[in-house]
């Protein structure tokens, strides 16, 4: 199962992942993630439903876009569940989603300027300006 602690590993996979293949495989993975953790914060807190509503919203739209590009490796599959809401909450939750989004945003973006076909690239930028958006909403949207 993959915990609100786990998002660290994601983020360090990122970072190491090396070529654009795992970059995308690592990325949709991430964006999955993001939205189950978003899913199963929304109904915890009625002030921030909005804002997790919205974020698995926008993480659903980059991981489907991850799905365009030509080079993402064949097989995807979701990542295990996400596990129950931690003790901290939904606090705690913005917070890994946040430190997750900026470095997906960086590295797609570092891999779009890489990127050989047009399909690729458009999926690394459209997918990073995804992540901008989440992190904007947990940022703004997910503070009591």
């Amino acid at each position: 199962m993959i915990d609100v602690d786990d998002l660290p590993a994601l983020a360090v996979r990122l970072q190491h992942d090396a070529g654009l293949p795992a970059t995308l495989a690592a990325s949709f993975d991430a964006f999955e993630a993001i939205r189950r953790l978003a899913r199963r914060c929304q109904d915890v807190d009625p002030d921030l439903f909005a804002a997790f509503m919205t974020t698995a919203s926008e993480a659903a739209d980059g991981r489907d876009v991850i799905t365009t590009a030509p080079s993402l490796p064949p097989g995807r599959a979701a990542p295990p569940a996400t596990a129950p809401m931690p003790a901290d909450g939904p606090a705690a939750a913005a917070d890994a989603i946040t430190a997750l989004t900026i470095v997906l945003a960086r590295r797609l973006d570092d891999v779009a300027g890489q990127a050989v076909t047009p399909g690729d690239r458009a999926a690394c930028h459209d997918a990073a300006e995804a992540a901008s958006r989440i992190r904007q909403l947990m940022t703004s949207g997910a503070r009591p």
